[in-house]
């Protein structure tokens, strides 16, 4: 049963390794047990392609370049908001 356990990772030291290796690199045994996780279960192979995803996303936020003016609401935008913050 030792062995077992030390083959396999729970769901929480397995969504941490798919954080780490995003920003570092996994030893080969840490690799090798999140691959052996997620082989088996859905929800962290779901949680690894939502992280990918947003990484991604913030990745093309944050390098892509906005003009000012592309960033700043139009007046009439500015109006409808007050207007409707007014009613709530």
């Amino acid at each position: 049963m030792e062995f077992i356990n030390n083959l396999l990772h729970n769901c929480e030291e397995t969504s941490l390794n798919i954080v780490k290796s995003e920003e570092t690199s996994l030893s080969v045994s840490e690799w090798l047990k999140m691959k052996f996780h997620i082989a088996f279960c859905k929800c962290c192979r779901n949680f690894g392609k939502q992280t990918k995803v947003m990484d991604k996303a913030l990745h093309h936020h944050f390098h892509t370049d906005f003009s000012e003016d592309a960033t700043k609401a139009s007046p009439e935008l500015k109006d409808r908001i007050k207007e409707n913050l007014k009613k709530l």
